[in-house]
């Protein structure tokens, strides 16, 4: 089932305000599966949201995984910035976070998504069930993805 928030041109019009950035009008692509044991049981279900960092978090689209595991491939405005001088005018990227929730299951969160114009990128979710005599139920799992210098 595909949710795609309605405010979307909102919040693309938001990012490119506060981030400063050119209208280019580019998008990138991001496509997730939600399993478990190791990928071998997939998740279905599962909602996934994706946000950007801007003063706070701003969640931009929210989706959910079918029988196989597979969410619907999230399309994502990609802006240039030329006030990042790091950034390449050809090979630029727009950073995202995803978070991965279902029932008992911790939450993931992954930090720090490059998402490049035209590209897909593929991510495999791995879910750990929360054990019965855990505490902290919604202790969240985080991975930080590094930059990538080109």
């Amino acid at each position: 089932m595909f949710r795609k928030n309605n405010n979307t041109n909102n919040h693309d019009k938001l990012l490119m305000k506060k981030a400063n950035l050119s209208t280019n009008n580019e998008q990138g692509f991001i496509k997730i599966r939600v399993s478990t044991g190791l990928g071998k049981l997939p998740l279905s279900g599962a909602k996934v949201t994706v946000y950007v960092a801007l003063d706070e978090l701003v969640p931009i689209q929210t989706v959910t995984s079918d029988e196989m595991g597979n969410c619907p491939i999230i399309t994502l405005p990609v802006y240039y910035n030329p006030e990042i001088k790091e950034m390449d005018p050809i090979y630029f990227y727009t950073n995202y976070i995803f978070s991965v929730n279902f029932n008992n299951y911790y939450p993931v969160a992954t930090y720090s998504v490059q998402v490049f114009p035209g590209i897909t990128t593929e991510f495999d979710v791995n879910m750990n069930p929360v054990p019965a005599i855990d505490p902290f139920t919604n202790r969240e799992q985080q991975t930080v993805i590094p930059r990538i210098d080109l």
